[in-house]
């Protein structure tokens, strides 16, 4: 539906300041007091203005279907003093789907009398032919055909709250809520606001106290059940008795109500500093709308499998909620962003990237993005046999930049698409999801462009759209489980299993020892096709050759480039941007250049036997200056120690000897500093900023964990009305519910 009735939950600035929706501001530290917020409370009359021409139906108005169409209508006629009826719908004769649908005024039609009746009835019908009719499009949209808005009897907008069929909120009242959470302003607070001005003449305004609340609720709630609430508490606790290390954070809304919820176990904070180079937000089961609205954190290991950097469960799909989980596992990661992060095309989600993560490289997943195609633009297919060739051509065979932008012009003028909103869109977005836009920067095969090899359906073998949370938190463990069975069986095969070549190409044989296996069966098969590709020289630009690669098998050409002083090869397929790995086309350009060995730019580590050991740790000790991430790091360093030094005992008594001396010199430069350095505010993740605050911490801990950080902490109940959440290296501290 075009029209612009609600206000959009993307658009909500909740960070460094918030908009209390009557065009003040406040800043971060600064209230406003709720009574003022009342008194300026602005009229209906004066706070829709702007809308009320749009709220008009007219000619050429969208809807998603025909009830949204109807349901429009309906408040519309409320709004006004008249009730309406479905005076008809068609359907298709050869799908059976509505298409035709008529609504009118209840008062259309006349009352014929049979006979002479002596006590005849009064009718309410006046042959009134006010109404309005839609059709659907071809693409699924219903638009408005018809409408006729004059009356021929009187209208009573006063007794409108009667005429409603059910108990509904209208849009207006959900617009005015909508701006009162936005201000923060407390649900009985609103309910006394919204009852004043009821009571003041604002007839728009007419909605029951129940109605209010359950509204302001669902805005700013977690949707699950209060005893399900309590399981997944249970679980948590459960789960940190077992690993001191799991990490899980609850934050709540201003009722003290569950609203989102963040964890992650040891094994997601330890892989993520091996496979954190891209990380999958997939929010694909919040989109469909899951029973369980949970959102997990996915990457690939070194095997090719999905891994689990974390999981939380969010109230909504607005900006500011994403914005939340994303500093919330920065700081649980120790502030060590990912190279890239691949989402799917989301307006709340592409602008919580930009603000939290603005120097690395933000993806569209490619699969949902074609898929997309299908259904946004199935009008156009229908039209246009051709289509999907020509859209796949202009994306996945556009050398450069300005090439695809030529070509995109070109498409869209074909097919008449240019005034498609979502081809709009799709455009502007176009860095974001276009292979040309790829630079320097590889998916490591985290977006594809087949449903299969989508990470995200890794879960639905786990999850179903009905899945309780009791269910889920048990599946959980399952997937756990099931991965780390995966992955240790993959281990095991890699380390004592020889794969078998099939070629004599010096290639295969190098990458033999080097790869997985599950990786170098990918990069076998590429290996394999370098057989059926032929390759002609094309030009010289600079230090670069250009080659045009025919690959007899796919019965297509592809450009290469070669530029043999900096050792760079790149190509039309975008096989290592997307996978990670050398190309068929690629490998035929090196081998004709007389490159027996693959540049060692294009081996990544991650995909390496000893990815995990040989993998850079964090940050370079240099790097880490302040107390969580030195913290960090030197915990996944004393995991991978521990792995190491546990096969003998000989390894064991050298690490513990170690140990015992960094222990001892450790402390010995604490003392000698501790009463020349202040505390740093640094070590508490709970972004508490003042020195007072860090005080009052540490006066009242009982014990430090082996971080020297805070146990067990009682504090004062004042410090809860200001963080809703306290989070202490991995420990959280909630408030007394």
């Amino acid at each position: 539906m075009e029209i612009d009735l609600e206000v959009n939950a993307d658009e909500h600035e909740m960070e460094d300041s918030r908009s209390n929706g009557f065009g003040n501001t406040m800043s971060e530290g600064e209230t406003q007091r709720e009574d003022e917020l009342a008194l300026n409370f602005p009229s209906v009359d004066h706070a829709f203005a702007e809308e009320d021409e749009n709220f008009e139906p007219c000619k050429g108005m969208e809807f998603d279907s025909h009830e949204e169409a109807y349901l429009f209508y309906e408040e519309y006629a409320r709004s006004l003093g008249f009730t309406i009826k479905k005076k008809n719908t068609r359907r298709s004769t050869l799908t059976g789907k509505f298409i035709d649908a008529h609504f009118a005024c209840f008062r259309q039609g006349s009352y014929r009398q049979k006979g002479e009746a002596v006590n005849s009835r009064p009718s309410h019908r006046t042959d009134c032919k006010a109404s309005m009719h839609v059709k659907r499009r071809q693409d699924g949209k219903w638009v408005v055909h018809n409408f006729v808005k004059e009356h021929n009897h009187e209208l009573l907008p006063a007794r409108a709250f009667f005429f409603r069929r059910r108990r509904s909120m209208s849009l207006i009242s959900k617009k005015i809520l909508d701006i009162l959470h936005i201000a923060q302003i407390q649900t009985s607070n609103v309910c006394a606001m919204m009852s004043s001005n009821q009571h003041s003449g604002y007839q728009s305004v007419d909605c029951p106290e129940e109605d209010i609340r359950n509204q302001m609720d669902r805005e700013g709630r977690l949707a699950i059940e209060s005893e399900d609430a309590r399981a997944m508490l249970d679980h948590f606790m459960h789960m940190q008795e077992e690993n001191p290390n799991f990490f899980y954070v609850i934050d709540l809304n201003d009722e003290q109500r569950l609203r989102n919820v963040f964890w992650v176990d040891v094994k997601g904070r330890n892989d993520y500093f091996s496979y954190g180079d891209v990380v999958y937000f997939d929010t694909t089961y919040l989109a469909k709308k899951y029973k369980v609205p949970f959102v997990p954190l996915v990457g690939l290991n070194h095997h090719f499998q999905p891994i689990l950097f974390g999981c939380a469960l969010l109230a909504d799909k607005a900006r500011p909620t994403f914005i939340w989980l994303m500093r919330t596992w920065l700081k649980v990661m120790g502030g060590v962003a990912p190279k890239v992060i691949i989402t799917n095309q989301e307006k709340a989600v592409k602008a919580a990237v930009a603000e939290v993560f603005p120097n690395i490289h933000h993806q569209f997943c490619l699969w949902h993005i074609l898929r997309s195609v299908t259904e946004k633009l199935g009008h156009v297919i229908e039209r246009n046999k051709n289509f999907i060739e020509e859209f796949n051509n202009c994306v996945f065979r556009s050398w450069t930049e300005g090439e695809f932008e030529n070509q995109w012009l070109k498409m869209i003028e074909n097919f008449e698409i240019q005034e498609d909103d979502w081809i709009i869109t799709l455009y502007e977005d176009r860095k974001h999801w276009v292979p040309a836009y790829i630079k320097d920067t590889s998916l490591v095969g985290m977006s594809s462009t087949h449903q299969s090899e989508n990470i995200s359906s890794f879960f639905d073998k786990y999850v179903y759209k009905n899945t309780p949370l009791k269910e889920f938190l048990v599946q959980y463990k399952v997937i756990q489980q099931d991965s780390h069975d995966e992955e240790s069986k993959a281990d095991f095969d890699t380390w004592h299993g020889v794969p078998t070549l099939k070629t004599h190409s010096p290639y295969e044989k190098q990458m033999s020892t080097i790869y997985t296996h599950e990786i170098f069966r990918k990069f076998q098969v590429e290996v394999s096709g370098i057989v059926a590709c032929h390759p002609r020289k094309e030009k010289e630009d600079g230090t670069k050759i250009i080659y045009t690669v025919l690959d007899y098998e796919a019965q297509k050409e592809y450009i290469v480039a070669w530029d043999e002083t900096k050792s760079e090869v790149s190509c039309l397929c975008h096989l290592f941007e997307y996978k990670g790995f050398l190309c068929r086309h690629a490998m035929i350009v090196l081998q004709f250049s007389a490159v027996t060995e693959i540049p060692s730019q294009y081996i990544l580590k991650r995909w390496t036997k000893d990815a995990r050991s040989r993998h850079a740790i964090g940050q370079r000790s240099e790097e880490v200056d302040s107390r969580a991430k030195r913290c960090n790091d030197l915990c996944q360093r004393a995991i991978n120690l521990g792995i190491e030094a546990s096969i003998s005992q000989e390894s064991y008594d050298i690490a513990v000897q170690a140990l015992e001396e960094a222990i001892r010199k450790s402390t010995k430069v604490n003392n000698s500093i501790k009463y020349t350095t202040k505390p740093s505010a640094s070590a508490v993740h709970g972004g508490f900023g003042t020195e007072e605050t860090m005080q009052r911490l540490v006066c009242s801990t009982k014990y430090y964990d082996h971080c020297g950080v805070a146990q067990n902490c009682s504090f004062p109940d004042n410090m809860f009305i200001k963080y809703n959440v306290v989070i202490i290296g991995s420990y959280t501290v909630f408030p007394r519910m």
